[in-house]
């Protein structure tokens, strides 16, 4: 099937289909078929999308990508994208020349109208910026790490921003054996750990992690970014880290909640 790729056109005169909107002929018109799946590509993650017509379906199959196909012939209609900071309409006009058919659509800047979402203060892309910011920084945290099976931990930094914490830690592997990840686990447990039938666990999950590679020799180091949170002096944030094995290796970092309030702050 070829790509499409040229710019999509305004409204056209004279198609039968209905119009949604006030000013529907500055909708720019995207071309779809019941054989085809249109892909649209934002900058950002999308957060939330609206098709005006059950004859067309999608999914979002990745963060910034959006697919869509009709399930019968004439289905036409409006569809809204909306991003972490912006938002965009376009008619979606039935085509039954298949060539003709979008396949993949580039949202362009020109298109994007700044929408103010109240559920984002950082765009992926900003927490990114700010955890690069991170690598380069010297480390504030020199005693809280921990050690198992010649593999230690450490906490490097905490840093603040807005309603975010971004905690930047390293792992050192003292063996020859290189360390495959299986997973890495956040909670809120108990300091003292008594009985088992009173212990309490909260599992938190992080919002981002810069670092995707799984498997390391010698170092690792990642920033993971979370939703700001508190707890009291008797718990303690644990990182744990397993191996990719029936007996793997695994090692696990204590926080204390006095470290986190002596969380740096990005500057300007």
């Amino acid at each position: 099937m070829s790509v499409i790729t040229g710019n999509a056109q305004n409204t056209p005169i004279g198609e039968n289909i209905e119009l949604a909107g006030e000013n529907p002929e500055e909708l720019k018109v995207i071309y779809v078929n019941k054989d085809v799946s249109t892909h649209f590509i934002a900058m950002e993650d999308i957060k939330y999308v609206d098709i005006s017509v059950n004859d067309i379906v999608g999914d979002i199959p990745t963060g910034n990508s959006l697919r869509i196909k009709p399930t019968k012939e004439g289905a036409s209609g409006v569809i809204t994208i909306v991003t972490e900071r912006f938002f965009v309409q376009y008619m979606l006009v039935y085509s039954s020349d298949l060539a003709k058919a979008y396949t993949r659509f580039n949202i362009p800047y020109a298109d994007l109208r700044s929408y103010m979402n109240p559920e984002v203060n950082l765009t992926k892309a900003q927490m990114y910026d700010y955890a690069h910011r991170m690598f380069i920084s010297k480390n504030k945290f020199y005693d809280v790490s921990s050690k198992s099976n010649l593999m230690k931990i450490v906490l490097n930094n905490i840093y603040t921003l807005d309603k975010y914490f971004f905690i930047d830690i390293s792992m050192i592997n003292k063996t020859k054996i290189r360390y495959d990840i299986d997973q890495i686990r956040f909670k809120i447990e108990d300091k003292k750990q008594t009985k088992a039938t009173n212990f309490q666990s909260i599992e938190i999950l992080p919002l981002m992690q810069v670092n995707k590679n799984l498997v390391f020799k010698k170092n690792y180091r990642n920033i993971f970014v979370f939703e700001k949170f508190t707890f009291p002096d008797e718990k303690v944030l644990t990182i744990e880290i397993s191996e990719k094995q029936i007996s793997g290796r695994t090692i696990t970092l204590r926080i204390d909640y006095a470290d986190i309030l002596h969380a740096d702050a990005f500057t300007e």
